[in-house]
């Protein structure tokens, strides 16, 4: 019972107060004062707040000046110790590693090179070996020959050597270091030492007339210019053995002739079916701008294979067309189209494998040699015979071209359609006579008197005044370019002076 008495009256104390409190917030009465207290308001006693309030604000303005002290002082520590920082910063150095001091002592001379002291000194102790062997190898040598004289002494005297120089004779092992010549040539009986016989001494001034006497180079006449005497400086132009490579071309040209009407064996390929695929080829060489020694190459290549293969079809010979041309490019272009763009070319006729099937089968027949030189090649040589002019040159090349794609004009040999191209150039746009155009140093150079070429001029001759009435004018087309100095469509070409050649006898 007196713990509950207690509680109420706890409990309604609690209550008074509260409602004084109340009323003494909203300003309308103060509770009295008690015995022993002071003054309290909602927040504490006001009696003792002044002098609470001036004894914080004094401690906090300690606190402040303290903290303030202390954080000048962190400041200055921080700018004397991260001023590197900042200059790094500055200068851009921050990002670069810093390379820390290594604690070990640098390396002395002696111990950096040590790896490569022992290998210089393994190397000298095995040249050293190899002499000590060499010079056991020339000592048993020389006990050889010293012992093998001693017998052919004693044979000649009528004595045997004993069982014991037998023996000895038996564990010496001869050792053939010498070259086989200077050892066939060596003499028991002579007197030179073994390492003047053993010594290979090479003259050089001996090599060299061994090697002019294997070339021979014939002497140019009084009268005939040495065109390569200027080109010494030129190692492109090869001056020194220039001539012996034009006699190997024309020592190939007479290897691998195209026969007088080499058609013949087949019974289905004529020469107008010949022609107009030249003349087709002529104008993939120019959508792909492949160089005229490929083109020259092509018709080469097609020319031996029908001779070679009779009764080729119709239907394959634009396949031996293009793989000729895809072997020709090969050979002579830098960048060589792919296979996939002459298949695109003959509208997918063929596949890759029947070009691919068609290359292998060519190849094979020609006996992997493409080695029969051009036109093309023997022109070059003979326009700097004779002086000419790239215009000389220009049409000379479309009198070939022309040529190549007339079947009648295939057996001569390059270089007679090369001699009869600039002989007519030469003449066409000079006003000089044909003697006198074909001088003695271009007939020394071609190999070709006037007599010679003069039906291969007349023929062409024929063939450049028809071209115009011919369906096949692509080689007339192309050089009607202006890179080719228009000559197809020159007024020279139409002149007295080429019809009197077309209709000499």
């Amino acid at each position: 019972m007196d713990i509950q008495v207690r509680r109420q009256r706890t409990v309604q104390t609690e209550n008074q107060e509260n409602v004084f409190n109340i009323k003494g917030k909203g300003g309308i009465a103060l509770p009295n004062k008690r015995q022993g207290l002071a003054m309290r308001g909602a927040l504490g006693d006001l009696s003792n707040y002044q002098a609470q309030r001036e004894n914080i604000i004094g401690k906090v303005a300690e606190a402040t000046a303290e903290f303030e002290k202390k954080a000048t002082l962190n400041r200055g520590l921080s700018r004397s110790n991260y001023s590197h920082v900042q200059s790094k910063v500055d200068t851009g150095l921050a990002c670069r590693p810093v390379i820390q001091p290594s604690s070990r002592p640098p390396l002395r001379r002696e111990e950096s090179t040590a790896g490569l002291a022992a290998r210089a000194a393994a190397r000298s102790r095995a040249v050293l070996k190899d002499s000590s062997n060499k010079q056991n190898e020339i000592k048993e040598s020389i006990n050889i020959l010293i012992q093998t004289k001693k017998t052919t002494q004693e044979k000649k005297n009528g004595k045997l050597p004993t069982l014991k120089e037998n023996k000895e004779s038996k564990t010496l092992k001869p050792i053939l270091k010498d070259p086989t010549e200077s050892l066939g040539k060596l003499k028991l009986g002579d007197t030179v030492t073994y390492s003047e016989k053993s010594t290979c001494i090479i003259d050089q001034s001996k090599l060299e007339n061994e090697a002019a006497n294997i070339i021979k180079t014939p002497k140019l006449p009084k009268d005939i210019e040495d065109i390569d005497a200027g080109d010494n400086e030129s190692p492109l132009l090869m001056s020194a053995y220039i001539k012996e490579i034009y006699n190997y071309l024309t020592e190939l040209e007479l290897k691998y002739p195209i026969e007088h009407d080499h058609l013949k064996n087949q019974t289905v390929i004529t020469g107008k079916m010949r022609a107009t695929l030249i003349d087709w080829l002529v104008e993939v060489q120019r959508q792909f701008s492949l160089v005229l020694e490929t083109f020259h190459l092509t018709v080469g290549i097609i020319d031996r294979y029908l001779q070679a293969v009779p009764n080729v079809q119709r239907n394959q010979l634009q396949l031996v067309g293009v793989t000729a041309m895809f072997i020709a490019s090969k050979y002579e272009e830098i960048y060589a189209p792919d296979v996939a763009d002459f298949v695109y070319v003959t509208d997918n006729a063929y596949s890759k494998s029947d070009v691919f099937r068609c290359e292998r089968e060519i190849m094979s027949k020609l006996e992997f040699c493409l080695a029969r030189p051009i036109p093309l090649s023997f022109l070059r040589r003979f326009v700097k015979a004779a002086h000419g002019t790239s215009k000389n040159h220009h049409l000379a090349k479309y009198f070939v071209d022309l040529c190549l794609v007339e079947y009648s004009m295939a057996h001569y040999r390059p270089s007679e359609l090369a001699a009869a191209a600039i002989c007519l150039s030469l003449y066409l746009l000079s006003s000089k006579t044909l003697e006198v155009v074909w001088t003695p140093t271009v007939s020394y150079y071609s190999g070709y008197t006037l007599e010679h070429i003069m039906p291969i001029m007349r023929k062409l001759a024929k063939i450049v005044l028809n071209v115009e009435n011919s369906k096949y004018k692509a080689v007339y087309n192309k050089y009607l370019d202006a890179t080719l100095a228009k000559v197809s469509s020159l007024p020279q070409l139409k002149g007295e002076a080429i019809n009197e050649i077309a209709k000499s006898p």
